[in-house]
């Protein structure tokens, strides 16, 4: 092969010499501290474990799941699962640059390194012909690096603000010990039965709504003729769910039902919906109400009160758009 000229040499050093001071004026030092993003404290792990341990014992306590305690920790710890991935991006996207950048600027060319991209798996593409096209697109590239830079950032922060979250709550809960306390001894622990006194299973008769799983506790029963009695029909009442951990399993809860297929309700069901979780939780203490989840957010008898948001499930359903969840003690 014809040698390359003078000329097509000294451009490609320069291209490589832009590519390398570039690099370092955009990154932090290749060794050190500042080459890492700020790293959440060592003791993260420790605390977490701690606030574990206070969260299992809050729920052992008040009878059960904490729902919004569990979502903001499962949240917690998928923001720190994104932040550690952030993190090895950045670091692996900054590794490359600046190894082809050093390269190029102390030989004025590069080793022949196979580097397998995701656009051509079955190519093998030189340094040579990288660096050649990154110098031409280096801003571009180092654009790119700092929005990665920026993103784990973003991902670590939210994950301490999350973190920060969970331990707010817990305190919040145990502040209610007192009360809870006085809630708990009111309304004790209830079974489903498989058979009632009278021989029916322990369910339901003589309602306005079709129930599906008419299997529950007294008390479940109680509250379910209320609300039905005062604002039912409704579409469907969804009560036992078999294999369900929660309160479906144990026949604690029931969903009243806005709408089916999940479909988001009309403006009147909905209306209609707020109803029924006001009336349950203005006589939440009098009916032995655990929680009520409607519209994405949870009321919590047994917290300070209030309607508190909760995290994204992804669909009408599941983010309680279209039923009243209904849990008793």
């Amino acid at each position: 092969m014809a040698r390359p000229s003078r000329g097509r040499t000294t451009a490609r050093r320069l291209a490589a010499l832009a590519l390398a001071v570039g690099v370092a004026a955009a990154l932090p030092p290749a060794s050190g501290s500042a080459a890492r993003l700020p790293q959440e404290p060592k003791d993260s792990k420790k605390k977490y474990a701690e606030l574990q341990k206070r969260a299992a014992k809050l729920s052992k306590e008040y009878r059960g799941e904490l729902v919004l305690l569990e979502e903001t920790k499962k949240a917690a710890e998928r923001a720190a699962a994104d932040a550690a991935w952030a993190q090895r991006e950045y670091d692996t996207a900054r590794a490359t640059v600046a190894r082809l950048a050093s390269s190029a600027y102390m030989t004025g060319r590069l080793d022949v390194v196979p580097l397998i991209t995701s656009a051509e798996p079955g190519s093998a593409v030189h340094d040579a012909a990288v660096v050649e096209h990154i110098s031409r697109n280096n801003g571009r590239r180092l654009e790119s690096l700092q929005a990665l830079k920026v993103k784990a950032t973003r991902a670590q922060e939210e994950a301490a603000k999350k973190m920060d979250a969970v331990e707010k709550e817990i305190e919040d809960l145990e502040g209610q010990r007192a009360r809870v306390k006085k809630l708990l001894a009111k309304y004790k622990p209830e079974a489903t039965r498989t058979r009632a006194p009278s021989g029916r299973p322990d369910g339901v008769s003589g309602s306005k709504s079709t129930i599906i799983g008419n299997s529950m506790t007294p008390r479940m029963r109680t509250v379910l003729l209320a609300v039905d009695g005062r604002f039912g029909p409704f579409p469907a009442i969804g009560c036992a769910r078999p294999g369900d951990p929660q309160d479906h399993g144990s026949g604690r809860a029931c969903d009243f039902m806005e709408s089916t297929g999940g479909r988001m309700p009309s403006a009147s069901a909905q209306a209609h919906g707020d109803r029924v979780a006001q009336y349950v939780i203005a006589n939440g203490s009098r009916l032995g109400i655990k929680y009520v989840i409607w519209k994405q957010r949870i009321y919590d008898m047994r917290s300070g009160g209030g309607w508190r948001t909760m995290e994204n499930r992804g669909s009408v359903t599941q983010n309680h758009y279209d039923h009243v969840h209904i849990s008793v003690l």
